[in-house]
């Protein structure tokens, strides 16, 4: 039966062209000579459909490497790009989501080979420089540069555990490197393995491939054939050849390692059963074929020639003839114990059974059971066994096992991305943008200010090429460090040069106040911050060095290598490190833990220190200040939190405000957010595409997201009204912790303290009002502690009164009383201080009442409409009235020689009261409260009531149904009116 295999698709220009299948199996990417690299459908229903092109690349794509979320490819420029793919749209619309998501590497040679780790946390890419480069996937930045080489490297592919990492030089050297230490080492090295070839030619280069169940690496050989090299002996097991006739250029396996498919220059298709050792099928083409892919979730093959065609091979294993499938596996050990190289250099026993002759039809899967496997403990062993007992084509991993890390930090600057497309942001925040733009020979800095009153933008060529920058609003501190510590592989060509500090100042009454910094050399720049205090620069030896605005070096001392981040605001600076309980697994996966220091910008004091948490799993992402004052973090699970009351060193925690993954799936969609600023009630953002971590260029319009303090039961109103709370008196003591710290004057003075105070106590009485419709005395009573002022407390009591809770209001007064001093006491002061005669029978009759029927007499309730209102807020806007009506208060009468106590008359109004809205106009006079008259009025009352003789002290005592407000409102007119007399005279005199 001849091979299902469709006619050639020419997807790009004549030349080398690579492919690669999506790990799901449902596209197929290829990338050529043409600079494009496009995405196909690889379903027989959809294959038909055009093709998603990606026009990132300038020059020939040489290499493809995809995951599950994500593409990257390599070009002849050495420029590596990443796109992330979403194929959860797929389903819904039949359609793939693939958006550009910024630059790995930037290399001066070519990228001929690139592989992406079973963790999928790194990338190893093989350039021409001699050198294997391993990035990380999660931030960009390069983790390790593999040297050894003497020659172009042409191939690299970990081990499905990453575990391991083979490469293949032009030379035809093939090693191995181990990845699981800190710092990758090469255990094994095999001369004159692979083909010789010259560097520059994609059709002459070979590529050596792992198994999918890592027993072994697949080498294109010299001899035309496929030598297997066997993992922890590393030593040719077996060979496959005997069919090609020319150069082997591409080898692929099949998802369960029974298979093995090749191409060569000339033009042949093989496919091997790797148990037998022998080709089962094969076919042949007009020219030279470049690249072959394995379906890793079908019976499909996908291959290229060097006119730019695509080939798909339908149903390659014929399952009619006896042959099993390809995706399905079958059990499969591994165990690290039976397969590595130990120190004393005797090799363990290896594992057997794939070429076994006894093992039949299912090739040898089981290890023997008398072989290696018995020295091997029980627990260890099941540690890395892998079985695939659903049936679903793949073999779960297993939990890795964790151990100390040490490896060193990964340190970033808050504002800064990598490279896209010859352009990246070296700091953003609110005082405008620093964007480097990549030229030939230097790069041009381009200083963008949001606020265009405050500075000219400024431009410049930079011929250090800066890598780091600060951004603050009296200059721009700059600083150059090694492609070890920037996210920028083509910073320089050597790591040993020096690096330079450089801070460019914008507005000064000096006219030199610019000044620079050479570092030694092999010290180099990690992090730096900059504010209106000085500027700081940690470096690569552990040392902090901090300098003024002027450049004066004002401190030094040393730091652990840890360092991730540091951000400056005012004389604060805050450090992020690494902690020590951070552990990696064999599996190359990390736990990251953190620590803070906060101190002051002369590195004098120290603020605060301890842990600084991030998310299970989560890495710290940004760090910065808020508007208010608050250092703050966001980890990679878009969790933001405050350092709050730092400046009581032992009560410093730190406090989650807003939890924008949740923001984001509440919204119903899957754009991520950069971070940029914070301040009270906002956090402000770039919002960027779906999978997506960085803003695009020109700089983005930025979005402003309302804190939201992650309390429960936010979809209820009582819930949204305790966050506003929350987030309220959180960011206000914020100021006012500042300020006892400092030294200085609270945000606006007293009236901004006052201001600030009367929003707490509008959310406080809004609460109150809910618990009391609910019924809920005691959860009154825990709100109502909570309130700072006196005037709001009324509004407190006169809502628990109007909602007919008479043992809520008697408590309330008891703790009004407790908290702001007994208004029976002011009364007994003002009136008797003089005399010393008992007090009357019907002041003695008052004391006696309920207080709940006597507080309106001191509280103006019994007073007439026009002068009893009760505003909270300046303007009235959001203003809590209390009207006499309105309130379940008593009314005392003179009734014969007692007074009695009387219901107060119901309202005269229908009209609900709302104690949070605005009043309705009453027909008389409204006469708001207004504090400096009644201070006024209450000294004239004072003052009065001790000249005044007995009995109008008497006089006045009878009339006890007015309220001492309202008579030293009353007294105050009538002195206005009188004539003077010779005791005022006395009086005055």
């Amino acid at each position: 039966m001849a091979p299902a295999i469709t006619d050639p698709r020419y997807a790009h220009a004549e030349g080398f062209t690579t492919v690669a299948f999506g790990r799901g199996g449902d596209f197929i990417c290829t990338g050529g000579s043409d600079s494009l690299v496009r995405v196909f459908y690889s379903s027989k229903a959809e294959r038909d459909q055009e093709a998603i092109t990606l026009e990132q690349h300038s020059d020939n794509v040489l290499t493809l490497a995809v995951s599950r979320s994500k593409i990257i490819s390599g070009d002849e420029e050495g420029t590596v790009f990443c796109f992330d793919v979403s194929t959860s749209t797929l389903a819904e619309s039949g359609k793939l989501s693939v958006e550009p998501s910024g630059t790995v590497l930037r290399s001066a040679l070519p990228a001929r080979d690139i592989s992406i780790s079973g963790s999928e946390r790194q990338v190893a890419i093989a350039t021409d420089d001699e050198n294997v480069t391993v990035v990380s996937l999660l931030d960009m930045g390069l983790l390790h540069t593999l040297t050894g080489h003497r020659g172009s490297v042409n191939s690299v592919s970990y081990s499905p555990d990453s575990a391991y990492l083979a490469s293949t030089g032009c030379n035809g050297t093939v090693r191995v490197w181990d990845m699981r230490e800190d710092e990758p080492s090469c255990i094994s090295v095999m001369h004159k393995m692979a083909y010789v070839c010259e560097p520059g030619n994609g059709m002459e280069q070979s590529k050596a491939r792992w198994s999918p169940d890592g027993r072994f690496v697949a080498v294109p050989c010299s001899d035309h054939t496929i030598k297997l090299v066997e993992r922890g002996t590393w030593q040719a097991s077996a060979a496959l050849g005997g069919r090609h006739t020319k150069k082997i250029s591409h080898v692929t396996w099949s998802p369960n390692s029974r298979y093995m498919a090749s191409v060569g220059l000339d033009g042949q298709v093989v496919v091997w059963d790797v148990a037998a050792r022998t080709a089962i099928l094969s076919h042949v083409t007009a020219g030279a074929l470049c690249q072959i892919d394995w379906n890793p979730c079908g019976n499909m093959l996908a291959f290229t020639d060097g006119a730019g065609a695509m080939y798909i091979w339908d149903d390659v294993i014929p399952s009619d003839q006896g042959h099993a499938p390809p995706y399905e596996r079958q059990s499969a050990v591994v165990h690290e114990a039976a397969v590595s190289h130990d120190d004393s250099g005797m090799d363990s026993a290896p594992i057997g059974g794939l070429f076994d002759d006894g093992d039949g039809a299912d090739g040898g899967a089981e290890m023997d059971s008398d072989g290696a496997d018995d020295d091997i403990d029980d627990g260890e062993a099941l540690d890395d066994f892998v079985v695939d007992d659903d049936g679903g084509g793949y073999a779960e991993r297993q939990a890795p096992r964790w151990m100390a890390s040490d490896a060193p930090a990964h340190a970033f600057q808050p504002g800064s991305t990598p490279w896209v497309g010859g352009r990246r942001y070296l700091a953003f925040n609110m005082v405008g943008s620093v964007v480097a733009v990549a030229q030939d020979s230097y790069n041009s800095i381009d200083i963008t200010f949001h606020d265009k009153s405050l500075h000219r933008d400024v431009h410049f060529s930079d011929s250090f090429r800066f890598a780091l920058a600060a951004l603050t609003e009296s200059g721009c501190l700059f600083a150059t460090t090694t492609k070890a510590l920037a996210n920028d592989h083509a910073l320089r060509s050597a790591d040993d040069a020096e690096s330079v500090l450089s801070f460019r100042a914008f507005a000064s009454w000096s006219a030199s106040a610019d000044w620079m910094f050479k570092l030694p050399p092999k010290e180099h720049p990690r992090c730096i911050a900059a504010s209106s205090h000085g500027a700081a620069a940690v470096t690569s030896l552990g040392m902090l060095r901090l300098f003024t605005c002027g450049g004066v070096q004002r401190h030094i001392e040393s730091l652990p290598g840890r360092v991730v981040t540091c951000v400056a605001r005012g004389d604060l600076l805050l450090v992020v490190l690494e902690a020590l309980g951070s552990v990696k697994s064999n599996m190359g996966a990390r736990r990251l833990e953190y620590e803070y220091v906060l101190m002051t910008m002369d590195g004098q004091t120290r603020v605060a220190r301890g842990c600084c948490p991030v998310g299970p799993g989560a890495e710290v992402v940004w760090a910065g200040f808020s508007e208010e004052g608050h250092p703050a973090t966001c980890d990679s699970k878009g969790m933001l939190r405050v350092l709050h009351r730092y400046w009581a060193a032992s009560d410093a925690c730190w406090v989650p405000v807003l939890d924008t993954r949740r923001l984001a799936s509440e919204r119903g969609n899957h754009e991520t957010f950069w971070p940029v600023a914070l301040s009270a009630s906002q956090f402000i953002v770039a919002t960027c595409k779906p999978k997506t971590r960085f803003p695009p260029f020109p700089a983005p319009i930025l979005d402003e997201l309302d804190v939201e303090v992650p309390l429960l039961h936010t979809d209820t109103s009582v819930g949204q009204q305790e966050a506003k709370l929350f987030a309220a008196r959180l960011f206000g003591d914020q100021l006012s912790g500042e300020a006892e710290r400092s030294g200085g004057d609270y945000p606006g003075g007293a009236s901004g303290q006052s201001r600030d105070d009367l929003e707490q106590d509008k959310l406080l009485l809004r609460l109150i009002q809910l618990a009391c419709k609910a019924d809920k005395s005691q959860r009154a009573v825990d709100l109502a502690q909570m309130i700072k002022l006196d005037r709001s407390f009324d509004a407190a009591i006169k809502i628990a009164v109007y909602q007919k809770q008479t043992t809520l209001a008697e408590r309330l007064m008891r703790i009004k009383d407790t908290k702001f001093g007994s208004e029976d006491d002011e009364y007994d002061d003002v009136h008797n201080s003089d005399d010393d005669q008992p007090a009357p029978a019907a002041s003695n009759a008052r004391r006696h009442r309920p207080p709940a029927a006597t507080y309106g007499q001191k509280q103006n309730i019994a007073a007439s409409k026009d002068s009893s209102d009760m505003d909270l807020s300046e303007d009235g806007a959001d203003a809590v009235s209390t009207k006499p009506g309105g309130m379940a208060a008593a009314m005392l009468e003179d009734d014969g020689p007692e007074l009695v106590v009387r219901p107060a008359k119901p309202p005269v109004t229908s009209k609900p009261f709302n104690p949070f809205g605005v009043a309705a106009p009453s027909t008389s006079m409204e006469i708001k409260r207004s504090d400096s008259f009644f201070k006024a009025a209450d000294l004239h009352s004072d003052v009065s009531s001790r000249a005044a003789s007995p009995s109008k002290r008497q006089q006045r005592e009878d009339g006890a149904a007015i309220a001492p407000r309202k008579q030293a409102k009353m007294s105050a007119f009538q002195y206005k009116k009188k004539a003077p007399t010779a005791d005022d005279a006395d009086d005055e005199a």
